[in-house]
């Protein structure tokens, strides 16, 4: 859903913004951020800037389970607001179970629930 919201005209530049503010406040995820700005190539400006994230959310996807929590929590809640779905400061709320929304952000579709 967040690569969909990337490839969106309507949403790509909250989702750039969204990714931003989160990596200049976290340094994980500065240095997360800046292994995938890294893998960028053939590209300047607004098209490497949508690749990095593009690859930034690649990688979130293959986080260890131990560490991927807080950044899935972060994806859905982000992924809720730009949708529609939610209010800054409460998406959680929106979802019975926030854990198992942010992993189904990267189910294959068509995988069932667990």
């Amino acid at each position: 859903m967040a690569l969909n919201l990337l490839n969106g005209p309507r949403t790509r530049a909250a989702l750039l913004k969204a990714v931003e503010e989160r990596v200049k406040t976290d340094a994980e995820e500065r240095r997360r951020f800046a292994a995938a700005a890294g893998r960028v190539q053939g590209a300047t400006g607004e098209q490497a800037l949508t690749q990095a994230v593009g690859n930034y959310l690649r990688d979130l996807s293959r986080l260890p389970e131990a560490g991927r929590s807080g950044p899935y929590l972060w994806l859905a809640e982000t992924v809720a607001i730009l949708a529609g779905g939610g209010r800054p400061g409460q998406p959680a709320s929106l979802f019975r179970d926030p854990r198992a929304e942010a992993e189904a952000l990267f189910r294959p579709r068509g995988a069932a629930s667990a």
